[in-house]
């Protein structure tokens, strides 16, 4: 049984009746993803803004400035995620078109 032949499998399995389901899943979660990104950012600034800022002199001062630069980092390679599922998607394409052509 070849590689491909194992994933359909797997996937039939899991539920899925045909590869285009597949690929609307994974429109429908680039595109929730996305939205969510979006609202997070805004929900990210608001409690930066409203946390009181911590005195320079005190200990926690540098676990406050950590904390938001972590997050700030960190929520930047979301977008990366994006990128992956569009790479998902786009495999899951050619997989459709793939198993039409034989």
């Amino acid at each position: 049984m070849k590689f491909v032949d194992k994933l359909r499998q797997i996937a039939s399995d899991k539920g899925m009746k045909d590869a285009e389901s597949a690929n609307v899943g994974a429109v429908i979660g680039f595109i929730v993803m996305a939205v969510i990104m979006g609202i997070g950012v805004v929900i990210l600034y608001q409690v930066e803004t409203a946390t009181p800022t911590i005195a320079n002199s005190s200990g926690w001062f540098a676990t406050q400035s950590t904390l938001a630069s972590t997050t700030q980092s960190g929520y930047g390679l979301l977008g990366i995620t994006l990128v992956v599922m569009a790479a998902v998607a786009i495999l899951g394409t050619l997989f459709v078109l793939v198993r039409r052509a034989d």
